[in-house]
């Protein structure tokens, strides 16, 4: 499994920026990702046909069978993910990881997250100079 690393800016809720961290992201083969939208769609399948027979109880059912069916096509289609992140909060100035999800999370900047240590709301972002020059794409620098 090889990680990517891509530097990013940290911003904080209470208005300091300047901090700076990485986004470690992973990229999914298909097959993997085939394998985990498989896995949701089939646990979609089973809980509504479950449920389809018991009165009133079967709109749950199919409710829960089409998030689970739109939760596995965002699976198959999400071709980054977030593994971690890792920076230096602007408010406290304190080294720290970031949660970013349960490994999961789709790439999408900006990153939400918040300090371990101050609890303040940050933002992780591509610097600005990076975002200029792609046109507002992630980057992806190989580590």
């Amino acid at each position: 499994m090889e990680l990517i690393r891509i530097p990013v800016e940290v911003h904080s809720q209470d208005g300091y920026g300047g901090g700076t961290g990485l986004v470690v992201i992973f990229e999914p083969p298909l097959g993997r990702r085939l394998w985990k939208a498989g896995a949701l769609f089939l646990v979609g399948v089973a809980v509504g046909t479950l449920l389809l027979p018991v009165p009133l109880i079967h709109l749950a059912g199919v409710m829960f069978f089409l998030a689970m069916s739109w939760l596995a096509v965002r699976r198959l289609f999400a071709t980054r993910v977030l593994k971690g992140a890792h920076g230096r909060c602007p408010s406290c100035h304190q080294d720290g990881d970031y949660f970013v999800g349960f490994g999961g999370r789709r790439l999408a900047y900006p990153v939400k997250s918040s300090c371990p240590h101050c609890r303040v709301g940050l933002e992780l972002a591509l610097p600005a100079t990076a975002d200029a020059a792609l046109g507002g794409q992630p980057r992806t620098g190989r580590a």
